[in-house]
């Protein structure tokens, strides 16, 4: 039992750790759409670089902060009659149900790990006019599926926990402690 509490907070700090890193990114995404608005309206010299740049900081944001929103439970959920189950219940459905949440992120990463190395192989770069190289937010792909995978583990762990026992496996204070340090 050590070991899997073990296993669940360090899956926890792990995406703590890589969800707060990744926060950040959201303030060069910034800088660069302000900049290409100024050159392009005040100054009527847009550039062939912002476009590309912010779509893929972007889309490192958004998939690598998946695996923090998962484990901080900021998913949209339909909750109309889920938040009136007992947690012993909510966890049951969510038992149920995490075998889409299984079914999608395997998918992510068995088809994405071979497509991020063969870019990484050959050092792919986009063809639009600017071209930067496209291997690294395609690697980014399979490291947050892989991400996402762990975090999925550990909320499936502490739900059969607590479907089984009736008691949670990690308190939700212990968690909240795990993630301040």
């Amino acid at each position: 039992m050590r070991l899997l509490v073990a296993f669940v907070n360090w899956v926890n700090r792990l995406n703590d750790w890589v969800g707060r890193i990744v926060g950040f990114l959201v303030y060069p995404i910034m800088f660069v759409l302000v900049f290409e608005v100024v050159m392009r309206y005040a100054f009527n010299r847009p550039t062939i670089w912002a476009h590309e740049t912010s779509c893929m900081l972007y889309g490192a944001h958004f998939l690598l902060g998946g695996a923090y929103a998962l484990s901080k439970d900021a998913f949209v959920n339909v909750e109309v009659f889920y938040q009136s189950f007992r947690p012993r219940v909510r966890a049951i459905v969510d038992l149920l149900t995490w075998t889409m949440f299984y079914a999608f992120v395997g998918t992510m990463l068995w088809k994405s790990i071979p497509w991020a190395l063969a870019s990484l192989r050959v050092g792919e770069y986009s063809e639009s006019v600017w071209g930067p190289p496209l291997w690294p937010i395609k690697l980014t792909l399979p490291v947050a599926a892989g991400l996402m995978l762990l975090q999925g583990m550990t909320k499936t762990a502490k739900d059969l926990y607590l479907a089984l026992t009736g008691r949670e496996l990690v308190p939700a204070v212990e968690e909240k402690a795990v993630a301040e340090n």
